[in-house]
């Protein structure tokens, strides 16, 4: 495709040198994929300057180079482009060279619940019949045979997204849902995409050692309604929470649909009551006048906001909302989202989850607490190099609801491990500390007792730990099930478990 069709030039792109007529092949942000007779986007972010990697970008075999207005020499065989916003032109650029989309496209936002309510409503759309995918923290997924690859972002880069939206269009991929970032839409990953729908669940401290304070945080998620909904689309907002009501004062002027959902009395869609059952939960809604009795087999009673977002979603795209409540009961649990472990030898409930903030997990103890006729225990920790003013939160939220409180690594990254724990630990100075995650993990699933509980709070589905410059391999749930494995084998050598 040529630059002209790919850039407004001259306009918000300016050429430098060489020839605007150019036909570029390939499009890339990162120097390492840059192949023959494609176009590098140098992009300065707060960890690494892409104008750093040009030279090797050219040495793959690039021929354009779009950058900020920065005095740098180059060879005379590259066409260099400038721009004062790259983000933003180069995600224009990846629209238009990989145009195809899914048919029915929805946006999730919040602190929490992006990830299940993204596989929920996947779930709910292939239950009946419809092509579909969900795109976020787990990679592509979908009960199709496709072949794409993962990215490690929530929100991925414009070249990934834009090219994985275009091969999903091509194997007749029709509905697809989309975890839409902070980061993702601070850093215009998503510019040039219009969605028909845009859920917001809702709005908690994470992520404050990028966006600095709660408002920045709030005003990134906010640009999915302002600018990503297409006209005549429809926002799907969780009244319940207080920015979920002040989302709502800002999109006044918009000319979209507004559907409110929550246990708010002036809820469109109303959660009139979350019941524990036996088989998991029991959910009644009621939507104008008419009340729906759906049964979850999930746990944590969180999840059934999740759940009907989803179904409010699947709704807007084409499916009667009964259809779409019946299918509730269809839904499988997540992993690493309120993830159940079974076996243990005394009956004990074993939950993982990927709870990482201070509302996350005050949210997963309050529903375990619910159903646990014995003792809660936590197990939790909290990354390196991220927002050191959760830490002393989270402990404090643990301190209140749980029992038992283990405080162990999660992801230490390049920060002390030892000053990690220190700073959880003063919102729970009781706590016990156990460094290694396993030790902590297994230590906790041989104390409990029948009709006692236990969450490991943190990574969830992550499969590393993330320990100074070393990649490790590491999964919560493969560690509780081979946990649960030796104390069983242990207790029937004792006689106790027969």
């Amino acid at each position: 495709m040529q630059l002209t069709k790919l850039f407004s030039i001259p306009g918000t792109v300016k050429l430098v040198q060489g020839d605007q007529n150019l036909s570029i092949s390939h499009l890339t942000s990162d120097s390492r994929q840059a192949q023959n007779g494609c176009l590098f986007a140098a992009i300065s972010g707060d960890v690494s300057d892409g104008h750093n990697f040009i030279n090797q970008a050219i040495e793959n075999g690039a021929v354009a180079i779009l950058i900020e207005k920065k005095s740098i020499k180059f060879p005379k065989n590259v066409t260099i482009l400038t721009s004062d916003n790259v983000r933003e032109n180069f995600s224009k650029a990846c629209a238009k060279f990989w145009p195809s989309r899914p048919g029915f496209l929805v946006a999730v936002t919040g602190t929490n619940g992006k990830t299940s309510t993204v596989e929920f409503l996947r779930q709910i759309w292939e239950r009946n019949t419809w092509n579909a995918v969900s795109v976020g923290t787990l990679g592509i997924r979908s009960s199709s045979n496709l072949n794409l690859p993962f990215s490690s972002l929530t929100t991925p880069p414009p070249e990934y997204l834009f090219s994985a939206l275009n091969d999903l269009s091509k194997q007749n991929i029709s509905y697809l849902a989309l975890e839409a970032s902070s980061h993702g839409l601070a850093q215009q990953r998503i510019t040039g995409l219009k969605f028909q729908v845009a859920v917001f669940t809702n709005l908690g401290r994470d992520h404050l050692d990028y966006h600095k304070d709660i408002e920045s945080y709030f005003k990134s998620k906010e640009k999915l309604f302002l600018n990503h909904i297409e006209d005549s689309g429809h926002a799907v907002i969780n009244i319940d929470d207080p920015f979920g009501k002040k989302l709502l004062d800002s999109l006044k002027k918009r000319a979209i649909n507004i559907h409110k959902f929550g246990e708010h009395e002036s809820a469109d869609f109303r959660i009139e009551s979350i019941k524990p059952t036996s088989y998991g939960l029991e959910l009644i809604v009621c939507r104008k006048d008419i009340k729906y009795t759906c049964p979850l087999g999930l746990t944590g009673a969180f999840q059934a906001k999740n759940v009907l977002a989803a179904a409010i979603a699947a709704h807007l795209s084409g499916l009667p909302f009964e259809n779409a409540l019946r299918s509730l009961s269809f839904l499988s649990a997540i992993d690493g989202r309120m993830q159940a472990i079974h076996g243990h030898p005394r009956d004990a409930l074993i939950v993982i989850d990927y709870a990482h903030t201070p509302d996350a997990l005050e949210q997963v103890l309050m529903s375990l607490k619910k159903q646990t006729g014995g003792l809660l225990y936590v197990v939790f920790g909290c990354g390196g190099e991220r927002d050191k003013g959760k830490r002393i939160m989270m402990g404090k939220v643990a301190g209140k609801i749980a029992d038992r409180i283990i405080i162990t690594d999660d992801n230490p990254r390049n920060e002390p491990a030892s000053a990690i724990r220190e700073d959880i630990m003063a919102g729970c100075p009781d706590a016990l500390q156990i460094a290694n995650r396993d030790e902590a993990i297994e230590f906790a699933i041989e104390q409990l007792q029948m009709n006692d509980s236990l969450l490991i709070a943190g990574k969830g589905h992550e499969s590393l730990q993330l320990i100074g410059s070393e990649t490790l391999p590491f999964n919560d749930a493969v560690v509780a099930k081979n946990s649960v494995m030796r104390l069983r084998d242990t207790l029937v050598g004792l006689g106790e478990n027969k």
